[in-house]
């Protein structure tokens, strides 16, 4: 069987609000993120590190900040593993800095590179302060490429709020990334594996270059597509992002939070059926 060398657990677009705030949406955002890292644990086992794709807060206050940290940090260390943060067009970068880094506040975007053995990943900030849509600065990208231009075993995972992709959203695609050609040139040829990516509140995939682009699935509400027109519905489908990294490939499976169990069968009933499929497959 063949087995992933790396495992990353992506959560996004969890905006939480302070105790006693009045919720996002009508949606209590920190109960869904308990839920939400209740999955973390069961599907976590195996991961390296846990992404944070972006809009961690609603309204960027640090009291939003210092309940992220709380909720999520001890799930971390129970698991042993980084949590790695990118910033989204709802987060404030000084209170981000200060209250959930720990770091001096500052305006400057928030990239970063975090190594998980020999793999890369790379964060970058594609804020734009004070406005829905997503950019990357020419500062940015020339960084990106100094950074990507000494390859890494593992290869990079690169991550950001505003995914490069169109949208079936017309919400979302009103407030895309404007220079995500940039960004394709920027990261072509390179060593980038993946790219992951929120905001769209829509659980999909796509390319750019080549290079596969996974947008994962809100915390928040979910955006219905299914709507006609330019009309706006939510629905309550949050998820968690499992993204396995093999050595010639990759997998990046949508695991749903809270979802009603039809049924439940336990290993030792499943594990003799799986061994008989895999022996008529030619796997054992």
């Amino acid at each position: 069987m063949t087995t992933a060398t790396h495992t990353l657990i992506q959560l996004t677009d969890l905006h939480l609000v302070g105790e006693g705030d009045d919720f996002p949406g009508g949606v209590d955002t920190a109960a869904l993120l308990e839920r939400a890292l209740r999955t973390v644990l069961d599907v976590g086992a195996a991961a390296g590190a846990l992404v944070v794709t972006g809009d961690l807060a609603e309204h960027g206050r640090p009291e939003e900040y210092r309940r992220v940290r709380a909720l999520v940090e001890p799930v971390a260390d129970r698991l042993g593993i980084p949590v790695v943060y990118a910033a989204g067009n709802h987060d404030d970068r000084e209170a981000f800095r200060a209250h959930l880094l720990g770091e001096a506040p500052s305006r400057e975007p928030l990239d970063q590179v975090v190594r998980v053995g020999t793999l890369r990943i790379i964060v970058l900030d594609s804020t734009v302060p004070g406005q829905a849509h997503g950019s990357l600065r020419p500062g940015q990208l020339a960084w990106l490429r100094a950074e990507l231009a000494e390859p890494v075993p593992a290869g990079t995972v690169l991550a950001l709020h505003h995914p490069p992709l169109p949208s079936a959203s017309p919400l979302a695609a009103s407030i895309p990334l404007l220079n995500r050609e940039e960004l394709g040139d920027a990261i072509a040829g390179t060593d980038v594996r993946v790219v992951l990516a929120g905001h769209t509140h829509v659980a999909s995939a796509g390319t750019l270059r080549g290079i596969p682009v996974w947008t994962g699935g809100p915390i928040a509400t979910t955006i219905d597509v299914s709507t006609p027109g330019t009309a706006l519905r939510t629905v309550a489908a949050p998820s968690v992002s499992r993204i396995d990294l093999f050595a010639d490939g990759l997998l990046t499976t949508s695991v749903p939070v809270g979802a009603e169990v039809m049924a439940e069968v336990p290993d030792q009933e499943m594990e003799p059926k799986l061994a008989r499929l895999r022996a008529a497959a030619g796997l054992e």
